[in-house]
């Protein structure tokens, strides 16, 4: 499997998880709430921009793929995990922000039902008082109507209008009687009326502390609920801080190794540079003694459409120009053109000529250079790189459209493609003044 491949593979496991914890993280929050908590939408959709953001990483790698062409496949593998971890860390913060949110809604909800369970069980308790007062005063108001009634047994209080008339024996004697007879007949009657009135007022006491003992029972069971909630978006919110904190932590070294490993980059790369001028010196010595054993003068413009496209579907990932580093930071030449073609795939020669070599050079792997001779007073030569394997040998004799070799990611390249450069008079020239159109 080739880098490309593995890193791709990469990327894509990656997003899918991020994809999936998102599907988690939404169902275990459906999961936990029957209190009516109502998670705020603003974060779903910053969960949902941020899944976005992390889509695009794969695309934004893409876009710098070719920038990092002769890049050590260390850095690169280094840079694309920090941008693949840049990608997905949105996601995972506002996750985080969510579940936090959610813990802090949970807990807010708790207190309240707290107090109102705590008001609800206070008012039980001063109804159950209440009642306990009001049966202790109805059996005192029974043991007065007992003692009431002894006495009239026993003809203290006899209600005998002649007795009382005649068993007086003097007018001061019978207003007492009188008196008390009366006085005990309001004793009876005012005790069986309050009696009768706080019987009435607990019954009422009774229903009443029959519903706020059902409202305790309701409050009993959210606040159970509530307990698993929070302690469900507890483990959320612990779980998406951990995966925040392993995301920052990971960024970090691979920073710091990204650091480390960029000056190691710049000098392979400065060296890979003394050996392209070293190629390309040769290209023109080489040129210099052509031209004039030709005694070639008056060059003319070769034109746009002189060579044949290197590969059969021609397909530009990076062309000739001036390139900043995305991760050395610094401006270099890019001296070709890069056709996407997959391992293995067929590379055509853009004209006839004769292989000045097929061999390995530093930087370019296995590296095809043609002379295709003096066109229109010109010195042309043409060069495949990064081939997986030649297809020619050095001295052989080619013509338009043969196959030199195939395509692979030898010397410094992060996946298979073809570099093909074009020398006019032994400077590199942008491939695209004097290839053909694309067919």
């Amino acid at each position: 499997m080739t880098l490309r491949s593995r890193f791709m593979l990469v990327v894509g496991a990656l997003l899918a998880v991020i994809v999936v914890s998102g599907w988690a993280f939404a169902a275990a929050v459906a999961a936990t709430g029957p209190t009516g908590i109502h998670a705020d939408s603003d974060y779903d959709d910053q969960i949902a921009d941020a899944n976005d953001k992390a889509q695009d990483v794969k695309d934004q790698l893409d876009a710098v793929e070719s920038d990092l062409e002769d890049t050590d496949a260390a850095i690169v593998t280094t840079n694309n995990k920090i941008t693949t971890l840049e990608g997905t860390l949105p996601t995972l913060q506002a996750q985080l922000k969510k579940a936090t949110e959610r813990l802090s809604a949970a807990k807010v909800q708790q207190k309240i039902v707290a107090d109102k369970l705590t008001a609800a069980e206070a008012q039980d308790q001063a109804i159950t008082a209440q009642i306990v007062a009001d049966n202790r005063r109805i059996e005192e108001l029974k043991i007065t109507l007992g003692a009431v009634a002894r006495e009239q047994y026993m003809g203290e209080g006899t209600s005998d209008s002649l007795a009382l008339v005649f068993g007086a024996e003097s007018s001061t004697d019978f207003v007492n009687r009188f008196a008390a007879q009366h006085s005990a007949a309001r004793v009876q009657s005012n005790a069986l009326s309050e009696i009768e009135d706080i019987a009435a007022t607990n019954r009422n006491r009774g229903a009443r502390q029959e519903a706020v003992r059902e409202y305790i029972a309701d409050l009993k069971v959210q606040a159970d609920a509530l307990v698993k909630e929070a302690d469900a978006a507890q483990k959320i919110a612990k779980a998406k801080k951990a995966e925040v904190d392993a995301a920052l932590k990971q960024l970090t070294a691979l920073k710091a190794t990204l650091a480390a490993q960029r000056a190691d980059a710049i000098a392979k790369q400065r060296a890979l540079e003394v050996q392209q001028d070293k190629v390309r010196n040769q290209i023109l010595e080489l040129v210099k003694k052509k031209l004039a054993a030709e005694r070639a003068g008056n060059p003319t413009p070769i034109g746009k459409g002189y060579l044949s496209f290197p590969t059969q579907v021609p397909y530009i990932t990076s062309s000739y120009g001036m390139r900043y580093h995305p991760v050395l930071h610094y401006w270099r030449l890019h001296a070709g053109t890069d056709f996407r073609a997959y391992c293995g795939t067929p590379i055509y020669a853009a004209a006839e000529g004769r292989v000045e070599w097929a061999r390995s050079v530093y930087g370019f792997g296995n590296q095809v250079m043609v002379d295709h001779g003096i066109v229109k007073g010109n010195s042309l030569f043409t060069s495949y790189n990064h081939l997986s394997r030649f297809a020619v040998r050095t001295g052989q004799y080619v013509t338009r459209g043969s196959i030199v070799g195939y395509s692979g990611s030898t010397g410094t390249s992060t996946a298979c493609h073809l570099h093909f450069e074009v020398y006019l008079n032994g400077s590199t020239v942008d491939p695209m003044t004097i290839l053909g159109p694309i067919p």
